[in-house]
Formats: C-alpha cells, structure tokens, sequence
C-alpha cells in the first residue's frame, strides 16, 4: 500500500532573508498602477494640512494609494480597509507593512476631500500630457444610479404644498379665536396674511404675557375660559412648529419635485431597472459621465431628472 506524502506545513517559520512581498502580485496588476500613478503626482498641497509639531503622521502618498485602490474595488468602510491592510497582501505592499486604524484612514479621508478631487484632476492632466486622451473631444452619456437611501422616506413637493395650505387656514381660524383684534384685522384684508413661524412666534410671546398678567380669579367660567385660551396658544406653537418643517421642506427641495429623508441630496425618479416593474420611483441621481479613448475623465450628480440633452450644458 503506498505511503501518503504531504508538503511540509510549519506555522510560524523562521525566514532569516524574506523575500519582497510583491513577488506574489502580477506584473500588471491594477495595485502597480495605483502605485506608480500617485509616485508621481505632485502632492504638495497635502503637506499644508499636517502640523509640523506633534506625533508624526503617516505618509499621506501611502494613506492616499491605500485609499484610492479601494475605492478602485468600490471598498468605502474604513473598518473594512483596516481589515485589509491586514490580511490583503495588495494593501500590505501598498501600504509598506504599516496598520492605520479606521478612525486614523477616516480622519485623513475627511481632511484631504477636497485635495483628492485635485489628484483625479492631475490624472486627468496626466493623460493628456501623455497622449492617451485629448481635451478637445469628449463623449458624454448619462444614467439613473440608484441612492442608498430608504424608498419610503419621501417628501413630495405637491403634498407639502397641499399641507401647507390646509394649516395656514388652521392659522388663521385659530388666531380668529384666540384674538378679537386678528380678526378684525383678517376681515379688512382683501388677501389673507402670509404667516410666518418668526410672526407666529412674535403672537405666541404677546399671548403668553397676557395670559401671564390675567388677574387671579375663583370664577369657574373665568378659570375656563383662561384653560381654553393657554390651550390656543399651544395649539398655535404646534402650528408654528409644523410650518416651520414645512419651510425646511421647501428649501431642501430648492427646484426639485421631491427628495428623501435620509439622503436629502437624493430625488425620486424611474429607474431604467426596475425589478417590480411596476414604474416604481425610487430615490437616485442622475449620472452624467464624460469619457475619452475609454478613459473616464469627467463625471457630475445632478439632483434632478434631467434628460441628456437637458445636463449637456451644465456638465460642459
């Protein structure tokens, strides 16, 4: 019967001369790139955002190529970039054996957001420098991208409209019986007033003091009739409150139809895959992206459902 044989198996050996970690990684793969890429781009307005005093920071070049090669492999946690510049020998070599934690790798993305829009710019210069691409010709395509954000955390621009509306009437019926002189006031007026949270505010405080400044009295008519005035006025401060969400409303719309709660940025609108299909809208964004000689060298998220004709002059 034959013997069975096996590779010799030793955890944890000693290796008196240890060969280059990147032995194990293709000569053309991706993480060279990224590596020889950001060697050579010019990175002097990352040194103005770091203390010259105080424990010494990592290489911004490392943190940045550690960064960029795993957006490449659309990684964003900074917790699951920590675990991989444990275990992934890619991110090992890029990084040079160093272990920034995940608050670490968060704080420097946070710090150099806007220098990083910089450095694909400086790609993008790169390139045409190089040859690859031209600047005088661009090919521009768009797509709906789909947000992260929960479907049913809408806000409708019409069913504000509509709420609004029905509570300024609230308002004004309410400040009719809270106080003689309001009415008479709205009576006069062809147009109904315009409230505002600021005025109803200013209604609330003047209510308050004479309420405040009601004499004493063991009259329990009087004492109901004072209930069911401080009642009012707080009835008033709910609508004053609710108006005042319904103006935040309007202004995070801005020119937009709707917009999710969770992601503000985010409007509803039909997307191209629609797996109910049923024309379900769904919080996204509508991508624009240009491209020459297959290289992708510009991009921009509009907020609204602009067709491509529509998102080609504000792209440009």
């Amino acid at each position: 019967m034959a013997k069975l044989h096996f590779r010799p198996y030793i955890p944890n050996p000693t290796v008196l001369f240890p060969g280059r970690i990147d032995e194990n990684i293709a000569a053309d793969d991706p993480v060279r790139i990224v590596n020889a890429v950001v060697d050579n781009l010019n990175l002097d307005n990352f040194k103005k955002l770091y203390k010259e005093t105080g424990r010494s920071a990592y290489h911004p070049k490392m943190m940045l190529k550690v960064i960029i090669y795993a957006y490449m492999n659309n990684i964003y946690s900074c917790r699951k970039i920590e675990k991989l510049l444990l275990r992934d020998i890619h991110y090992i070599w890029l990084a040079g054996h160093e272990h920034p934690d995940f608050i670490t790798i968060n704080r420097f993305r946070n710090r150099v957001k806007e220098e990083i829009n910089n450095v694909f710019t400086q790609l993008v210069l790169v390139l045409a420098d190089k040859g690859f691409i031209s600047l005088d010709v661009e090919y521009i395509d768009g797509t709906k991208i789909e947000s992260k954000a929960n479907k049913y955390t809408f806000v409708w621009r019409k069913t504000v409209e509509k709420n609004r509306t029905k509570l300024m009437d609230k308002i004004r019926i309410l400040l009719e019986q809270v106080d003689e002189v309001i009415a008479q006031e709205n009576s006069m007026q062809e147009t109904p007033v315009e409230f505002t949270p600021a005025m109803l505010s200013d209604i609330v405080d003047e209510l308050k003091e004479v309420l405040e400044h009601q004499p004493v009295t063991k009259d329990k008519e009087q004492k109901k009739v004072i209930r069911e005035k401080k009642k009012q006025v707080r009835e008033l401060e709910q609508y004053r409150d609710k108006l005042m969400e319904y103006d935040n409303h309007f202004d995070t719309l801005g020119e937009r139809n709707s917009y999710s709660k969770t992601d503000p940025d985010a409007t509803f609108m039909r997307m191209k895959e629609d797996a109910m299909r049923n024309g379900q809208t769904k919080p996204g964004y509508n991508l624009q992206i240009g491209t020459g000689n297959q290289f992708l060298i510009d991009f921009r998220l509009f907020p609204n459902r602009y067709t491509d004709p529509h998102a080609f002059l504000p792209l440009l």
